[in-house]
């Protein structure tokens, strides 16, 4: 593993020496994470055993901590280069080593800018999903307070998409606002998460593919001198595919789902605001809908920064009520210390107590307590 990280810096230290090029622009981004859980608990999928807690820092990627400490399961280093063709066209793309893939570069974001005018610019290509507020950095641990958004918010099995944006900026007063629009499909072959759940319910399938198409949304930005506020709106098709290790394929029904968030950034003296409301709906014969949302404070003292945030995520059936489905929160504390510009170093404890239904196998997360400690960068 040492060897990847290795050739993960090596990879990342060529492409800055061809940053002395004027027309390529060198970034990126960095963290390492170790972390553990504390105990065991009563499994709750096999009655009468049981294991150890399991905390999922990335629903996404299946970075997990049990007993035993690990580096991997949030570990990241990412290099983002932008080639300027002139001043209305440019190149971008992100290269992207995770702990939970062995720390195996690959290209995450790849996208052509082309700026139409001063307010007005479109994006052809790869990119985040912007379901949610943090999701444009939502792996760049320097840009918050934590040591991850909370993951039980941030849980979705499709994260990105290769489609187009089309930015608009004007201000309203003397408040900046952004628009931007947006389509695109997602065809997520080999979907780690839906594999792991899966796995986790006793399956054997060989691979799972999710598709999320027509993806259709937009969302709106407005910030003013305390504050930044962002609302989303988006809707799409949804289809999977479970294959089985002889090639057959599970019966699966397709629907389609909309996506509405609002979450934002509020300073007031010493003391950040960050919190952000999703709601999620399925035009299914259940349904289902998932509200979830998160609330955190952040005292600003000089370079150290104490929080804490509670996140909260339930799952329910309009068209057949049910008392209790998958339902949970996470409390965290923690402290960030800024030890330089670009470098912080952080301390995060988890609580994550699961509040699903036990006997219809709706709490399979299990309750677990956490320690994470890590330092993030950018260059």
């Amino acid at each position: 593993m040492m060897n990847k990280i290795l050739f993960a810096i090596s990879i990342c230290m060529y492409f800055v020496s061809l940053g002395a090029n004027a027309a390529l622009q060198i970034s990126g981004y960095g963290s390492l994470i170790a972390g553990k859980t504390f105990g065991t608990v009563n499994d709750p999928l096999s009655p009468g055993q049981k294991r150890d807690e399991i905390l999922t820092a990335d629903f996404y990627d299946v970075g997990q901590y049990d007993n035993d400490i690990t580096i991997k399961a949030e570990s990241i280093l990412a290099l983002q280069g932008t080639y300027k063709f002139n001043e209305k066209f440019s190149f971008t793309a992100q290269l992207v080593a995770k702990g939970v893939d062995d720390f195996e570069p690959e290209f995450d974001w790849y996208y052509l800018t082309y700026k139409a005018k001063d307010d007005l610019t479109f994006m052809f290509g790869r990119r985040n999903i912007p379901m949610y507020y943090f999701s444009e950095y939502s792996e760049v641990g320097y840009a918050y307070p934590w040591m991850r958004p909370p993951s039980n918010l941030y849980w979705w099995q499709v994260t990105q998409f290769d489609g187009i944006n089309a930015m608009y900026n004007f201000d309203i007063g003397e408040l900046s606002s952004t628009i931007t629009a947006f389509y695109g499909n997602e065809y997520s072959n080999d979907n780690v998460e839906m594999l792991y759940y899966d796995r986790l319910y006793g399956g054997s399938a060989q691979t799972v593919n999710e598709f999320w198409t027509d993806i259709l949304g937009m969302n709106w930005n407005i910030s003013g001198d305390n504050f930044d506020l962002r609302f989303v709106y988006f809707q799409n098709d949804r289809d999977r595919e479970t294959i089985q290790q002889d090639g057959s394929i599970d019966p699966y029904t397709p629907f389609s789902q909309s996506f509405v968030g609002f979450g934002g950034t509020i300073w007031l003296e010493n003391f950040t605001f960050l919190f952000d409301m999703n709601y999620v709906e399925y035009d299914d014969d259940l349904g289902t809908e998932f509200p979830t949302y998160l609330a955190s404070v952040v005292y600003n003292w000089g370079d150290v920064k104490p929080y804490i945030v509670y996140s909260k995520a339930d799952h329910e059936r309009s068209k057949v009520p049910t008392e209790a489905l998958e339902e949970h929160y996470v409390l965290s504390v923690g402290v960030r210390y800024d030890i330089m510009s670009n470098i912080a170093l952080k301390l995060q404890y988890d609580n994550f107590v699961d509040q699903g239904d036990e006997p219809t196998g709706w709490a399979y997360h299990g309750d677990a307590k956490a320690i994470s400690f890590g330092i993030d960068f950018v260059f």
